[in-house]
C-alpha cells in the first residue's frame, strides 16, 4: 500500500499562486503582489508528507534568516523530500531595501501587526492578505524567522503559542521543542479571532496549525553562527516532521536535552524621553527590584534608574543609547 501510495504522489504536482510544480522538482520566481514583489522557493518532495513553509523578512531589517534561507534552498534537494517545503525568501522588500525597522517605507505599517490584511488595502495589508490566503491556507506547519534589529541585543528563543486548545497547544509545543533552541516563550497574548489575527504565526494558529516564531540574531547584523543556527533549526524542523531522508553529512548538531519555558515576558519601558544605558545583559538572571538601567537627560543628568519588576531572565533589551518615553527597554521571561 506504502508503495502504491508512493507511486501516485509522484505523478502529483502542487499548485500554489498559479504556479504548479511536479513532485521531484523545485521552482523559485518573483510573485508580484500589488505594487511589490516576494521572492518565493517551493521545493515538492519525490514522496508524500506534510507542507512547512520558512520565511524571513518580515521585518527588513532582520538578515540571518534571508541567508540561512538561501543555504537551505541549495541544501534540500526534491529526491530526499517527503511532502513540500515552501520558502518565502523576503517578505517584506520595500522595508528591506528601505532599511527600516519593522515598518514599511510605503505606508508606515508593521506587517507583523496587520494580519489577515485586506484585499484593497495598503501595500502592507495587501501582502498580509496575499500571506494568509496563498501562502497560510496552503501550509501544514510554519516557522516566521525574526531577530534584533540594529538597537537590540537578544538570547535566541522560540515563542511558541498558546490557544487554550489542547491538542492544538500540544502538537505547537512539540514542533517548537524539535527546533533545538533551549529557551521557549508559551505566548498566549495574541487574539483568538481568525478575523483579527495581528501577526503571521498567530494567523496560521486561529486556523488550526502550528506556528512559531524563531528568534535569532542582533544588532541588525549576519554573523555566520546566527545563519547555521537558524539552517540547522530548520533542518531539524524537517526531521522531526519526517520530511527529509539526512545523510550524515548534513545531520543537525545533537538537540540539547534542557529546555527552559517561560510563561509570560514582562517589559520594562522608560520613563523618560532620552539616553538609556543598560545594566545587564540578555541571558542573565536578574531578581525582582534589582536595578537593570538608567535612563539620563542629553547632559548626562540621570532621570531614573530603571528596576526589574519581576524575577525572570533577560530575554531582549535594547543596546543603543535613543529611548522614547514608554518604548521598552528590556524584556524579562518568567519561567513556566
Amino acid at each position: 500500500m506504502a508503495f502504491s501510495a508512493a507511486n501516485c504522489f509522484a505523478e502529483s504536482i502542487f499548485s500554489i499562486m498559479n504556479h504548479e510544480i511536479k513532485s521531484n522538482s523545485s521552482r523559485s520566481w518573483m510573485q508580484t503582489v500589488a505594487d511589490t514583489q516576494l521572492p518565493i522557493t517551493v521545493i515538492h518532495g519525490q514522496y508524500p508528507g506534510p507542507v512547512l513553509t520558512l520565511t524571513a523578512g518580515i521585518h527588513g531589517d532582520e538578515f540571518p534568516a534571508i541567508f540561512a534561507l538561501q543555504k537551505l534552498r541549495q541544501a534540500i534537494h526534491p529526491d530526499r523530500l517527503h511532502g513540500t517545503l515552501v520558502i518565502v525568501h523576503l517578505a517584506n522588500l520595500e522595508g528591506f531595501h528601505g532599511r527600516r525597522v519593522a515598518l514599511s517605507p510605503v505606508d508606515e505599517k508593521n506587517l507583523n501587526r496587520i494580519f489577515p490584511g485586506h484585499v484593497d488595502g495598503t501595500l502592507t495589508e495587501q501582502v498580509a492578505y496575499f500571506m494568509t490566503h496563498q501562502i497560510i491556507s496552503k501550509t501544514d506547519y510554519l516557522i516566521d524567522i525574526h531577530s534584533g534589529s540594529w538597537n537590540e541585543t537578544l538570547l535566541p528563543h522560540v515563542y511558541s503559542p498558546v490557544m487554550n486548545k489542547h491538542a492544538l497547544d500540544k502538537k505547537t509545543l512539540a514542533f517548537a521543542k524539535s527546533l533545538g533552541v533551549p529557551h521557549i516563550v508559551l505566548y498566549d497574548e495574541r487574539p483568538h479571532d481568525p478575523e483579527h489575527s495581528i501577526s503571521y504565526p498567530n494567523t496560521a494558529q486561529t486556523r488550526g496549525k502550528p506556528a512559531l516564531t524563531l528568534e535569532v540574531g542582533q544588532l541588525g547584523q549576519s554573523e555566520e553562527q546566527d545563519i547555521e543556527q537558524i539552517y540547522q533549526a530548520s533542518m531539524r524542523a524537517m526531521r522531526y516532521l519526517a520530511m527529509y531522508d539526512l545523510g550524515q553529512q548534513d545531520n543537525p548538531d545533537a538537540i540539547s536535552s534542557h529546555v527552559a519555558l517561560y510563561r509570560k515576558l514582562v517589559d520594562v519601558q522608560s520613563p523618560f524621553t532620552g539616553i538609556f544605558r543598560p545594566y545587564t545583559q540578555v541571558g542573565e538572571q536578574v531578581k525582582q527590584g534589582q536595578a537593570i538601567g538608567q535612563v539620563s537627560d542629553y547632559f548626562g543628568n540621570v532621570m531614573t534608574t530603571l528596576y526589574a519588576p519581576v524575577t525572570g531572565t533577560v530575554l531582549m533589551q535594547k543596546q543603543t543609547p535613543p529611548i522614547r518615553k514608554g518604548e521598552s527597554t528590556t524584556d524579562i521571561a518568567i519561567s513556566h
